[in-house]
């Protein structure tokens, strides 16, 4: 499959990227749910215990809820082409193209607040996603949900499957 490359935007110089973006393989078979190992997860300050499955609307993963920001990490049946043709959907409260390390994403928020931030990412025949928001009961420094979630795509981008492996 042919990626278009894309300019990163957003997310300033905690985006990795290069003009041309490699192939991707086919992540269909991608496990979100232990793609990152528990040290990991807690070391993000994951409560392990509090993971829950998702299995919805083509979402297929886990989410959980940390001490300052809830995680979600799913794998959508629908592809990146598809959400950058809906970039303009008014769905979105933020929408941008980006890359993660090399790999073709968008991200997007959802809250009128835009304290929420999903980043997605290539994975050829669906897309793989990372979504962060302040936990519900959280009262310390507002969180970079973005950040966050771009942090956690670029530890996972590295375990993808890559086209010719």
């Amino acid at each position: 499959m042919v990626v278009l490359a894309l300019l990163a935007t957003g997310c300033g110089s905690r985006v990795s990227g290069t003009p041309t973006s490699p192939a991707v393989a086919d992540a269909s078979r991608v496990d979100m749910c232990t793609i990152l190992t528990d040290t990991e997860l807690t070391g993000l300050g994951i409560d392990l215990n509090s993971r829950k499955p998702v299995n919805r609307l083509g979402l297929l993963g886990c989410g959980w809820q940390g001490e300052t920001f809830t995680l979600d990490m799913e794998r959508d049946k629908d592809t990146i082409a598809s959400y950058q043709a809906r970039a303009h959907d008014p769905a979105f409260t933020s929408f941008a193209k980006n890359t993660v390390s090399g790999r073709v994403g968008v991200r997007f928020s959802v809250d009128p607040d835009r304290t929420d931030c999903t980043q997605l990412m290539d994975g050829g025949p669906v897309s793989l996603s990372v979504a962060v928001a302040p936990a519900g009961l959280y009262t310390g420094p507002k969180i970079d949900s973005c950040a966050e979630a771009l942090l956690i795509a670029q530890m996972i981008e590295p375990r993808l499957p890559k086209a010719g492996s």
